[in-house]
């Protein structure tokens, strides 16, 4: 009787350790993957914020990618840590140096609109007093007035406004899950690329935003 219950006993023991040794490491993948991906859903909620700042003021520079980038990299900014042993404003001039850094190298704004088909329908021809030379641009100056005396409305309507698309490449940094989805993670040249540069794995991140151009798009 007393054998029978010790080994009821050893075998409860052993089960149980076969279940921690099968179970925990599930779980432990499992709270990793989840910590990494509430982060990527941060990221991407960021992103979206992001790229509207972007294409707004895109709208208001002619749809220039310089201004864009700036603003985009001083949004992200926000995912930068902060240094507990620095003033805030230094926190916040290094996350977006470190976000300006890391826009350059490892993300892409494409426009998507106006297309070249649209620059050649609608461009015009005119004087730029402030840089003294001719240019060529979609004129959005009295907007409504053009507007309505176009051939097609809804083809200016489009053309007159600036559609983005943003990549922004992010790190995944938790240990096991990091592996896990830069498998899974979809193919994009640009995040391949911040891979082979730094070793370390990398998600892309998308988001596209518009809005109605504020100046003439060049």
């Amino acid at each position: 009787m007393l054998s029978e219950h010790a080994n009821k006993l050893c075998h409860q023991r052993g089960q149980s350790l076969v279940e921690a040794v099968v179970v925990l490491p599930i779980m432990l993948l499992f709270a990793l993957l989840l910590a990494q991906v509430l982060y990527l859903w941060w990221a991407q909620q960021t992103l979206f914020v992001a790229s509207q700042y972007a294409a707004r003021v895109g709208a208001i520079n002619h749809g220039k990618k310089r201004p864009m980038r700036v603003t985009l990299a001083a949004t992200m900014a926000s995912l930068t840590p902060k240094d507990k042993d620095i003033e805030s404003w230094q926190n916040i001039l290094k996350a977006v140096a470190a976000q300006q850094l890391h826009g350059l190298q490892f993300s892409e704004i494409d426009i998507v609109q106006p297309t070249e088909a649209m620059v050649n329908q609608f461009k015009e021809r005119r004087y730029n007093n402030e840089s003294q030379n001719w240019i060529e641009e979609i004129p959005v100056d009295h907007y409504w007035a053009r507007r309505q005396s176009a051939e097609n409305e809804e083809a200016y309507v489009s053309a007159t406004t600036l559609k983005i698309e943003v990549t922004w490449c992010i790190e995944l940094k938790i240990p096991i899950a990091d592996k896990v989805l830069a498998a899974l993670a979809p193919k994009v040249s640009r995040c391949q690329l911040a891979q082979q540069i730094t070793g370390s794995p990398f998600w892309p991140l998308t988001a596209t935003a518009e809005h109605r151009m504020l100046s003439g798009y060049r």
